[in-house]
Formats: structure tokens, C-alpha cells, sequence
């Protein structure tokens, strides 16, 4: 099952750990601000969002070709937490794989993503076959296992994965390079659809760029979201 952290906030200032990369980070804000819903601007709680740019790749790491992100990640977190954050939350999904460093670093709640998967696991019953489309660091890293290992998942085959994902996401004309035009959009598609062919009865897009330019016309099957359900969590404490 999901971890749980006991440490909880005490009167709403939402921080986020961000730059991984830029327009994940502003998209998570986005999200939290429309699940919140106010009906003007002083029913929002506060909201910090540092995205710093000196923060390692965390694939690179994780894949043992670059250097470990965790100190760049923990100053992020104090910052936000100097700066009066009672509920800390990454951005990225793969950023979730230095919880429990980050965790150790700060005083004040830090939320998890796989928390917040866990709370809806009866959205997975009778499914015989859930895809996932994920980093290959999030893959590599072992998350799903780790934090939801009850659940029966499939990733992108090796091909997909590299051809598809990758390029999709890290490729020269990837979401990350600033491109949210049809390129990007039209490799994903072929990436779902290579899982839908292999049985997958329902996607779980678990990197939050992906998300920016994925639709669920796009697939033949439901696609869900977990920064979403992170967001609708970190929203509801705050809704006045």
C-alpha cells in the first residue's frame, strides 16, 4: 500500500518543489488552483511555487549517468518551508523516488502522488490489464512496485518506450524542448496504443508532461492522471 506521512499542515500555505522541468511545475499550480475552485481571490490559500533550474536530471541519476538530485531538491524544500509552506508537494512524478530523503530533510508534510493513487484504488477493480506510460527513471526506480504493489501493471515495451515515450518527452522536438505541437501528441498516441494492443484496459499517464499534451480522445481506453488526484487532494484541506 501507500505510504502516509503523519506530519500535517497546519493553516494552508501549499508549497511546491518544482522545475522538473518549468511547465510540469506551472501545470500543477494550474491544477491545484481550478480543483480549489474559489469563488474569488481571497478564498485561495497561499501558494508558493520555486522552480529552480539547477536541479539535476533525476532520470540521469536513477539511471547512474548523472549526479544525485536530492541535495538541489532538499534546498528547495527548506526554501519553501523558510518561506512558510505547511504542505509540500513535487511536482514530478520520478522526483518521487527521493521521498524519503526529502522527507528527512524538512519538518513540515511533504505529499505523495502514490498517496493519493492509493486512496483510489477501486477505480483499478476488474481490470485484468492496467497500462502505464511512464520516464524510464520512474521505471527504472521501481515506484509502482514500491508504493502500490498490489496493483497489476504494464509498461511501455523496450521499443515504445525508446522510440515513442522518450522522443516524446526528451527528444529534440519533446515536450521538455517546448514543444506541445502534434509531434509530440501523435508519439504518445502510438506509444497508448501499442499498451491498448497488448490488453490494457485502462492507461495510467504518469508523467506530468505527457499529461500536458496526451488527450483521452487520443486513446481507445480511459487514460487517468495522478498529479490530478494530487492536486484534488492537496485542494480539498484548503476549500473554504
Amino acid at each position: 500500500m501507500a505510504t502516509t506521512n503523519d506530519k500535517r499542515p497546519a493553516d494552508g500555505t501549499i508549497g511546491i518543489i518544482g522545475g522538473m522541468g518549468p511547465l510540469a511545475s506551472a501545470e500543477f499550480l494550474k491544477k491545484i488552483v481550478l480543483a480549489i475552485g474559489a469563488a474569488d481571490d481571497a478564498s485561495y490559500p497561499r501558494l508558493l511555487l520555486d522552480s529552480p533550474p539547477d536541479i539535476p536530471d533525476r532520470s540521469a541519476h536513477i539511471l547512474g549517468t548523472g549526479p544525485d538530485p536530492l541535495p538541489a531538491m532538499a534546498a528547495c524544500a527548506k526554501r519553501l518551508e523558510s518561506g512558510g509552506a505547511t504542505v509540500l508537494a513535487l511536482a514530478s512524478m520520478n522526483a518521487h523516488a527521493y521521498l524519503d530523503g526529502l522527507r528527512a530533510a524538512i519538518g513540515c508534510e511533504l505529499a505523495s502522488v502514490f498517496d493519493s493513487i492509493g486512496k483510489r484504488l477501486d477505480m483499478f477493480k476488474g481490470l485484468s490489464r492496467v497500462g502505464v506510460m511512464a520516464t524510464t527513471g520512474t521505471i527504472k526506480a521501481k515506484l509502482f512496485d514500491r508504493y502500490l504493489p498490489d496493483l497489476r501493471l504494464h509498461y511501455s515495451d523496450d521499443e515504445a518506450q525508446e522510440r515513442f515515450v522518450n522522443e516524446a518527452v526528451f527528444g529534440p522536438r519533446g515536450i521538455k524542448a517546448g514543444y506541445l505541437s502534434e509531434e509530440p501528441r501523435r508519439l504518445l498516441k502510438q506509444a497508448a496504443a501499442r499498451l491498448v494492443a497488448r490488453g490494457a484496459e485502462l492507461i495510467i499517464v504518469a508523467c506530468a508532461e505527457m499529461n500536458i499534451v496526451l488527450r483521452p480522445s487520443d486513446v481507445a481506453v480511459p487514460i487517468v492522471d495522478p498529479m490530478q488526484f494530487l492536486a484534488e487532494d492537496l485542494a480539498q484541506r484548503f476549500k473554504k
